[in-house]
């Protein structure tokens, strides 16, 4: 499992298409540059583990991107939205990584 996931590190090299286009979104790739780390982790609870952190992952998604929503329609903001999907994108890879760190330090 945690070979599958050290893959997803490579998705990060997608980021260098913003000095190609200077597009925004591209950034969000950046947060795949994380899951390199995963490679060292211990190999014994990480199904759990990655349970947990993608259950914070969804709630920060949910909260977030309902708050960002409704700030774009309520002040008629359409502008916000390209650099709140890559907040999105790129903040919840950050927190399911992060999460997923935390337990496997905490080894619950």
């Amino acid at each position: 499992m945690k070979n599958m996931l050290w893959y997803l590190g490579f998705l990060s090299l997608l980021s260098l298409l913003f000095f190609a286009e200077w597009n925004v979104g591209m950034l969000g790739f950046a947060g795949f540059i994380s899951y390199f780390s995963i490679y060292n982790m211990s190999d014994e609870r990480i199904e759990v583990n990655i349970g947990r952190a993608t259950r914070n992952a969804f709630m920060y998604t949910t909260f977030f991107g309902s708050g960002i929503f409704a700030y774009g329609y309520l002040t008629k903001n359409l502008e916000i939205l390209l650099p709140a999907f890559v907040l999105l994108f790129g903040g919840s890879l950050l927190v399911c990584l992060l999460s997923l760190f935390y337990y496997d330090k905490q080894g619950r």
